[in-house]
């Protein structure tokens, strides 16, 4: 459809004297399949001309349609109302798409480096499992860096944990307490938690200030403090990765701001130096009031450094190792204050690499009526979804195909598929509410609904014995297509535009739709139309292609979201 817009920008552009790209925008989809494809509304050359878009309309059909060629995409130009609109040459486009999809099979997007994009997501914090709701940060982020990875973007993915402030002296307190050596190595992370609501549920003063100082022994440099630290983060850090590996999620770099402590002090220097640092109550903060914001803290009046101020140092050294292109934080809305203030900072500091840096925020989780709070004991932990998702796509796996191979593989596929795409099915602004119901069933608008249509597709070329994209090497060029069919591969034709608009609106989503919208169209087209008992062969091998073109742009989708695509269900 792109190379469509384009020869239409080209042909209008040429004949009224307008910027390419500016007619390309104005591009519009009729309201109705029979009005055309593609339409050029007139509104804009009725101010600047001073007559009816409806009359412009009229002269510039006429005058563009002695443009058409014979052999060329564009079939018809007739005005409607104040729209000029434009027809497919069907054939030529159906034999265009499809080949187009198929010699792409192997391929990606970009072939060059379009620049570097750092990616900070998922982001938990050391010593307690990661919850449910992580998995926003967690999912949205891989799939935006995919999308990225697709377009040709080198993708530096970044989990910055959540490993320093008071809540380790915390935790420290807790352990030295009510902790368990034994249970530590057995439980791992669970313990940790365990004590951490142990210690939240004590009022006792005494025990905070114990907290204050193991963190200042910390920030001192204290050996045995550092080796509680150092334990509870590398036990903290195993268990991750193997929730990670289950959603099939890796990162370039596990930092933490642990890696900036030592650098903080010099940053305060430099913010003085530029900025002005100003004393509060004891605390160092900068003032930014003039921007209508509460001010930024940077130490507290003991002295103890804060994540603001980590993250500005953070910031600083992403630039000076990746100059990147767009350094994007994929953090919920509610930090958003957090973001304005750290990204006028950097603005004020003179950094001319601060618009680059991008808040990706998104909405609340809702576990159906599951309030969580980890310092009260509240946690839905992600594995433990993880584990029913995949239960309950076992014990429909049982019920729809008990005779089906590799279930326990397909019952993750699909189990860990719906708890992703779930997480993306609305745009990620919005707030989700989590329930099984939602994210499982086949027939909604889900992942195993996506994943059963890429099978059935699977399944008619099985039948018709195409098992390899060399059949349809040269499909053959005089088939004219139905109208489910030329709606079908004009969906076909959307998917490099929509990874675009998904990559310009850091928009998981997008893709999402999309493929919804296709396996919705194909699953009219299987139920409407012969595919395989048709007698004549060559229109049987140009429907056969077209089924192979959506099973390949479907697992092409889904492979960018990080679901499989089980050839079976």
């Amino acid at each position: 459809m792109k190379r469509f817009k384009e020869q239409v920008s080209g042909l209008i552009s040429k004949e009224i004297g307008i910027n390419i790209q500016e007619s390309y925008s104005l591009l519009t989809v009729p309201p109705k399949p029979d009005m055309g494809d593609i339409a050029f509304p007139c509104f804009k050359l009725a101010k600047e001309q001073s007559k009816s878009p409806k009359d412009i309309a009229q002269d510039l059909s006429l005058k563009l349609s002695g443009s058409i060629k014979e052999d060329g995409l564009i079939s018809s130009i007739k005005a409607f109302g104040p729209y000029v609109n434009f027809s497919l040459n069907k054939e030529l486009f159906y034999n265009l798409v499809i080949n187009d999809s198929i010699s792409k099979k192997h391929k990606k997007a970009g072939s060059k480096k379009q620049g570097t994009i750092v990616i900070d997501y998922s982001s938990p914090n050391i010593a307690k499992p990661i919850a449910f709701h992580h998995i926003r940060s967690t999912v949205i982020g891989n799939i935006i860096g995919n999308i990225f990875e697709y377009n040709g973007y080198e993708v530096i993915r970044i989990n910055y944990l959540g490993d320093w402030g008071t809540q380790f002296g915390k935790l420290i307190t807790a352990f030295e307490k009510y902790g368990d050596e034994g249970k530590l190595q057995l439980e791992g992370i669970r313990h940790l938690l365990e004590i951490y609501v142990k210690y939240h549920k004590v009022e006792d003063d005494t025990l905070n200030d114990t907290a204050k100082d193991w963190f200042r022994l910390m920030e001192a440099g204290d050996e045995k403090a550092l080796s509680y630290w150092q334990k509870f983060r590398d036990i903290s850090i195993k268990e991750f990765d193997r929730v990670y590996k289950r959603l099939g999620i890796c990162f370039t770099s596990i930092e933490g701001e642990s890696l900036y402590n030592g650098k903080t002090e010099a940053v305060i220097k430099e913010l003085d130096k530029k900025i002005g640092v100003q004393e509060s109550e004891g605390a160092a903060i900068i003032d930014l009031s003039s921007f209508d914001m509460p001010p930024m803290l940077l130490k507290k009046s003991d002295g103890a450094t804060l994540y603001a101020t980590r993250d500005i140092a953070a910031a600083m050294d992403r630039w000076k190792r990746f100059s990147f292109t767009e350094s994007l934080y994929v953090v919920a809305s509610q930090q958003e204050l957090h973001f304005k203030q750290l990204f006028k900072v950097l603005e004020l500091m003179n950094m001319e690499w601060a618009s680059r840096c991008k808040h990706i925020q998104f909405g609340l989780l809702h576990f159906e009526d599951a309030k969580m709070s980890t310092r009260e004991g509240r946690v839905i932990f992600l594995e433990d979804v993880l584990d029913k998702s995949i239960e309950l796509a076992r014990k429909a796996i049982e019920e729809k195909n008990p005779d089906l191979s590799n279930k326990e593989e397909i019952a993750e596929a699909v189990g860990v598929g719906a708890i992703i795409f779930g997480d993306i099915s609305k745009r990620r602004i919005q707030d989700i509410t989590f329930t099984w119901d939602d994210v499982l069933s086949f027939d909604g608008e889900t992942a195993p609904y996506v994943q059963y249509t890429h099978a059935r597709a699977c399944s008619i070329l099985n039948k018709a014995g195409v098992l390899d994209y060399k059949n349809f090497v040269q499909v053959v060029s005089n088939y004219i297509p139905g109208d489910l069919e030329f709606e079908l591969v004009k969906l076909i034709s959307l998917f490099e535009e929509r990874i675009i608009e998904a990559q310009i609106e850091h928009e998981p989503f997008i893709l999402a739709r999309y493929v919804l919208d296709l396996c919705q169209m194909f699953n009219k087209y299987y139920y409407q139309e012969k595919i395989i008992d048709v007698k004549d062969e060559e229109q049987k091998k140009a429907k056969l292609a077209l089924v192979y073109s959506v099973k390949e742009t479907i697992k092409k989708s889904l492979s960018i979201m990080g679901i499989k695509t089980p050839e079976r269900m």
